[in-house]
């Protein structure tokens, strides 16, 4: 088959990406910061244990881990992943699975672009409140209101566009310098509630008084006592939000100078991720014992948090900043790791024909300028959401369902291509994940804490509304694509029985 049903002969991106770019990537991907602030410990259920759930969280992942590797081994090109389903399983269900994909990851970028403001503000209120400064309260409050969170979401990721827009290499130089603070910022952070063990409880006092999260007399009693059941209740957390978002350094695998970069930046960023979760966890149960850690969790997650507990246990005002400056990099380094894969992705469907031939085209940095143009302006329509309908726009947060169906797809591609190959132990690793994800999917679908469905167990409408309309939108993509194309003399069905883009 010629190269030329594709666009043209070679995408033009350069290889430049190396083995901390790679790395970096996926562990901002992954998100282990954001996971210890308030994504994870006030949904946990009664009798549960947060770290030891991530344990098995991150035992239950390494099949995926080994399904990417080694599929990025074979098949190393731009749209990673994509590229896989849609030409080891189906071409329109390639486009349709990634299109639903990418505007699943939109809507999150863009939600948490608006609430960036949210962790700024728990960084002002911790550091206001313990330290007796009026001023980072009240400032606190103002940054919170609507309009002030929609113009620091939209000019934070409007920076971040810019950056990569000029010159490809920036977009990757911030997305590593913004992980690396992240990573500093949590080991110092550590290392404080460490040190702190000996005397948490007195150590903590003022902070639980002044914040009025303080355990009534007796409250050990009403805490359920330990379970391993209640344990695995919580693996759905720590598996739909965390773990399994791997996808960020196979998607830009064509611009990696060595395929063992990829490879190393699928497994360092999870088993980075897993120390992290573990550890951070592990430390403010070890700092405050089973029973006053899962109250605090339960009953006032949103407020005691690893990073809020670092802060209020140091008097220390320079490590005070820098542990909330560590928030404010996760946070941070979500968006700017998005609009590097968000481009990719969108460039390799254009690459194939899908997408206007725009979207691959590249300025002198080596930038695709259009397709980020696009998440631009996408990203600037969602951020609208939530100004109109707070509750309207956290319910797309049930849209995640979409990443779990994906990596469903990916796992069922990965066994294919084990079985046709004669892979026992990949063919092994896709059945185990694709079972998994089936789990995962009847999770996301069913427990109302990934917002799909509401506590009487209906559907939320607008989260339901956005799914299926993200897959079948996909699906009239290809179909208009297919018809233009096909005017052009070009059937680009034949598009998926070669490997490019790249």
């Amino acid at each position: 088959m010629s190269r030329n049903l594709f666009v043209r002969e070679s995408s033009g991106l350069s290889k430049e990406v190396g083995i901390l770019d790679s790395i970096m990537l996926n562990l901002g991907n992954m998100s282990a910061g954001v996971a210890l602030f308030n994504s994870i410990s006030p949904y946990i259920s009664q009798g549960g244990i947060v770290w030891l759930a991530a344990i098995l969280g991150l035992v239950f992942t390494l099949p995926q881990a080994y399904i990417y590797m080694y599929l990025t081994g074979r098949i190393h090109r731009t749209g990673g992943d994509y590229v896989w389903i849609s030409r080891l399983l189906n071409g329109p269900l390639g486009i349709v699975m990634a299109f639903a994909l990418m505007i699943e990851s939109t809507a999150f970028f863009a939600l948490t672009a608006f609430f960036f403001s949210s962790a700024v503000s728990e960084v002002l209120t911790t550091i206001g409140t313990m330290d007796g400064i009026s001023s980072l309260v009240s400032l606190s409050n103002t940054i919170s209101s609507s309009i002030y969170s929609y113009l620091l979401g939209g000019l934070l990721f409007a920076f971040i566009i810019a950056f990569n827009i000029f010159k490809a290499k920036w977009g990757y130089m911030l997305v590593t310098i913004g992980t690396i603070v992240s990573l500093i910022t949590t080991f110092v952070a550590m290392i404080v509630i460490g040190i702190n063990i000996p005397h948490f409880s007195t150590s903590i006092s003022p902070f639980l008084h002044y914040m009025k999260i303080a355990p009534p007399p007796g409250f050990a009693s009403s805490i359920t006592p330990f379970s391993f059941i209640s344990t695995l209740l919580i693996l759905p957390l720590l598996a739909i939000f965390t773990y399994p978002w791997m996808q960020a350094t196979p998607a830009v695998a064509s611009e990696v100078k060595k395929v063992n970069y990829v490879k190393m930046g699928v497994l360092v960023p999870l088993l980075l991720t897993g120390f992290l979760v573990i550890t951070g966890f592990g430390l403010l149960y070890a700092a405050g014992g089973y029973a006053f850690t899962n109250y605090e969790f339960i009953n006032n997650g949103f407020t005691y948090t690893f990073w809020t507990v670092a802060i209020a246990l140091t008097s220390n005002p320079l490590l005070q900043w820098i542990i909330g400056l560590g928030l404010m990099a996760w946070e941070f380094a979500i968006l700017a790791y998005g609009v590097i894969v968000f481009s990719r992705y969108i460039f390799a469907m254009s690459f194939d024909r899908v997408f206007p031939e725009i979207f691959t085209r590249l300025s002198k940095g080596g930038s695709p300028v259009y397709t980020h143009l696009f998440d631009l302006g996408l990203t600037l329509a969602f951020l609208i959401l939530p100004v109109v309908s707070y509750n309207g726009a956290t319910a797309l947060y049930g849209a995640i369902v979409i990443g779990m169906i994906y990596f469903m797809t990916v796992s069922v591609a990965g066994g294919i291509y084990g079985f046709k190959n004669k892979s026992v132990p990949l063919l092994a690793a896709s059945v185990f994940e694709v079972v998994y994800f089936i789990f995962l999917t009847y999770e996301a679908v069913t427990n109302p804490v990934f917002s799909f469905s509401e506590p009487n167990g209906a559907p939320n409408p607008i989260t339901l509304g956005f799914v299926v309309g993200s897959f079948v939108i996909g699906a009239l993509i290809y179909y208009v694509a297919k018809l233009i194309n096909s005017r052009k003399g070009v059937d680009i069905s034949n598009i998926f029985k070669e490997i490019p883009p790249d």
